[in-house]
């Protein structure tokens, strides 16, 4: 994306043809609508009235995106000394501006300490700024002006450089101090949901609901949000369908009612208004049963959260608890769909590894992924050693009670399994995949030894947790290394 003199983006909406304003906008890469462009002119005429120096149009970044996260700003201008912020809106109220306001705060303050946040309606043709003190007041164009003259403009290539997209992937379990001091947002779509599930739960009558979404669709913040909401007004207990993290236990040192999915049986949920039942896809039908029938018989709304990619057993994937919530009576099924939390780059990269017939999806080689080749498992123990003390979370497939397995011969016994990582994300994810990986006929990747536990499932899942970037260790597997360097743009 490049920067754009605005006076210089509204003579060019004006003058050219509509395919020569197409070409024109998408080589700034400017996202504007031509409704916008009609507020962005009476913006620049109040300004215009003032100064006609052009250094005050230039620099902007119109329709800016962070990546991976799909947050837009209308107009950025970044400098040295501070960064400028304006929305443009045809029509709004001082609520909903102030609310977009603070929210952009709290995205520009990544990257300068000081930022004017400001938003302009047309109808009223009034400029309101967000001051020190998180209150709207309005302004004048004199004062816009000044700032923009004042303004040490920052020169930079990429904007996206600017932005760390970790600083705002919240995670309960991993950036938890975040989280309990609400340092995040939620999107419109996670908005709508919470609102629709309080609603709910707020009713006279008992409900069964779901939150069913994908990795990265910020299913367990917004779990965790909507019972952060509740749990000072309704007893809430949250059953984890796995083992208990760090995020966990600092929660439950805060007052929260966190219990593992096998203490169920041994917790009377009686005394509880709600139970949330966080990665149910892994809850065994006997639990579920035991649990619906003790929340009909108690008026217990119910909460069901769930990825139904994240099984990671044959007996999960056999008991189909999906079929079973779904045919509830009465339940209200709520799914996410925005992919907030995904590394694009290595989203495409999954799909593209675990199905080698795929040849749909546009991949771009930006340097989040890499892998390397070994031949000796001994190496390779000592590699992982190695990278787990430089950065990276080395994730590791979870080993059988009963018997040993071949990925035990080259896994850390520090590091984390699959079943341990549940619900988390790291920013830097390695993983090994081995020999006994291959693609069967129609192109999947399958797993050709025995495991206790689905390896390819678990392979996901342990991939599926990467935040910024991703290392594949393979070993003695020509056909996977053939697929990545084919992925990567270089097929032998």
């Amino acid at each position: 994306m490049k920067s754009i003199n605005i006076i210089s983006l509204i003579q060019a909406h004006n003058a050219l043809t509509q395919p020569e304003y197409a070409n024109f906008i998408k080589y700034y890469g400017v996202d504007i609508s031509d409704d916008e462009v009609s507020d962005l002119t009476v913006l620049s005429a109040n300004i215009y009235e003032i100064i006609k120096y052009s250094q005050v149009f230039n620099s902007f970044y119109i329709g800016y995106k962070i990546q991976h996260i799909s947050k837009e700003f209308d107009l950025l201008r970044f400098g040295d000394n501070y960064t400028v912020n304006i929305e443009l809106k045809k029509s709004s109220t001082e609520e909903k501006i102030k609310k977009q306001l603070i929210r952009n705060r709290y995205y520009l303050s990544h990257i300068n300490r000081v930022v004017h946040n400001l938003s302009f309606v047309v109808e009223t043709n009034t400029l309101y700024k967000l001051n020190v003190r998180s209150e709207l007041e309005t302004i004048g164009f004199s004062e816009l002006v000044q700032l923009l003259i004042g303004q040490q403009l920052k020169n930079i290539d990429n904007p996206d450089l600017l932005f760390n997209p970790s600083d705002y992937l919240v995670s309960p379990f991993n950036s938890t101090s975040k989280f309990l001091n609400e340092l995040y947002f939620l999107t419109g779509q996670q908005e709508t949901i919470k609102g629709s599930v309080i609603k709910n739960i707020n009713a006279t009558t008992q409900s069964f609901m779901t939150i069913n979404g994908g990795p990265g669709t910020g299913k367990t913040l917004l779990t965790y949000d909507i019972v952060k909401d509740l749990k000072d007004r309704k007893n809430t207990l949250i059953v984890h369908c796995g083992q208990l993290n760090n995020g966990h236990a600092t929660l439950i040192s805060e007052g929260w009612n966190i219990i593992p999915i096998k203490y169920l049986t041994q917790q009377d949920v009686s005394s509880f208004d709600i139970v949330v039942v966080d990665e149910t896809q892994r809850i065994y039908a006997n639990q579920l049963d035991k649990l619906i029938l003790d929340a009909q018989n108690g008026n217990i709304d119910c909460i069901f959260s769930y990825d139904v990619q994240q099984t990671l057993s044959r007996t999960e994937n056999s008991d189909d608890i999906d079929q079973k919530i779904s045919a509830l009576p009465n339940i209200q099924k709520y799914q996410l769909s925005d992919k907030i939390r995904t590394n694009k780059e290595i989203a495409s990269f999954i799909k593209l590894l675990f199905n080698n017939r795929r040849s749909d999806i546009n991949f771009t080689d930006r340097g989040n992924v890499d892998f390397d080749y070994f031949s000796n498992v001994e190496d390779v123990r000592n590699y992982l050693s190695l990278i787990s003390d430089n950065g990276w979370e080395v994730l590791k497939w979870t080993p059988s009670q009963y018997n040993t397995e071949h990925h035990e011969s080259y896994s850390d016994a520090q590091s984390k399994t699959a079943h341990t990582v549940i619900g988390q994300e790291f920013d830097n994810v390695a993983v090994v995949i081995d020999r006994f990986f291959s693609y069967d006929d129609s192109g999947k990747l399958t797993y050709n030894a025995r495991t206790y536990y689905d390896s390819v499932k678990m392979l996901f899942q342990n991939i599926t947790r990467t935040r910024k970037k991703l290392k594949l260790i393979i070993v003695s597997n020509n056909q996977v290394l053939e697929r990545c360097l084919s992925i990567m743009g270089h097929p032998e």
